[in-house]
Parts: C-alpha cells; sequence; structure tokens
C-alpha cells in the first residue's frame, strides 16, 4: 500500500491475456461469484435494437438517478462464462454541469 492505493501483482492465462488486448491501464478486477453477483435481471433479445434496460429499484438502491445516453460496453468470454461490463454513468467530479 502506497499514497493511498494498493499494489497488486496478478497471474492470468492465456484466454485472459486475449481478453486485455495488450491494454495496461483503465482495468478493474471485479468478482464474478454467486455471492458477488446478487442482483437478478431478465435478459432477453429486442429484433434489430442496441438497448439494455436497468430496474427502477437497482438504479434507486445505487443512487444513479440518471443513465448515459450511449453507453460504452463488452461481452467478454471466460471458461465458458459470458460477462457484459456496460458503463452506466460516468464521473461527475470537476464537471460543471448546467441544466435548464
Amino acid at each position: 500500500m502506497q499514497n493511498g492505493g494498493i499494489e497488486i501483482r496478478l497471474s492470468i492465462d492465456t484466454d485472459e491475456y486475449k481478453i486485455l488486448k495488450q491494454h495496461t491501464t483503465d482495468l478493474i478486477i471485479l468478482p464474478c461469484g454467486k455471492d458477488a453477483l446478487i442482483n437478478e435481471l431478465t435478459t432477453g433479445k429486442l429484433g434489430n435494437s442496441n438497448r439494455i434496460m436497468l430496474p427502477k429499484k437497482i438504479l434507486e438502491r445505487f443512487k444513479i438517478g440518471t443513465l448515459e445516453k450511449k453507453a460504452p460496453s463488452n461481452i467478454f468470454i471466460k471458461d465458458g462464462d459470458a460477462f457484459l461490463l456496460i458503463k452506466i454513468k460516468g464521473s461527475e467530479i470537476g464537471m460543471p454541469k448546467f441544466e435548464v
């Protein structure tokens, strides 16, 4: 631990290395066990639409009022499991926001 941060060393397999695609910054480490993925969402396809719908209850629980109109996302596959990562809200720290 240095300067308020924690330095870690990871050991990854070949599949995880391929997922990274040479990215060495802006990485996120998340748990993916049953006890970590506690919110259930209903999945499905909507024809040709690129949409993700989130329950209001979950958004309220995490105090998320507004969502990004176009949310960057990607699906990562590891050991046959598929994970959807979506950035649904950007940080507003240091950015003034004016609304009418």
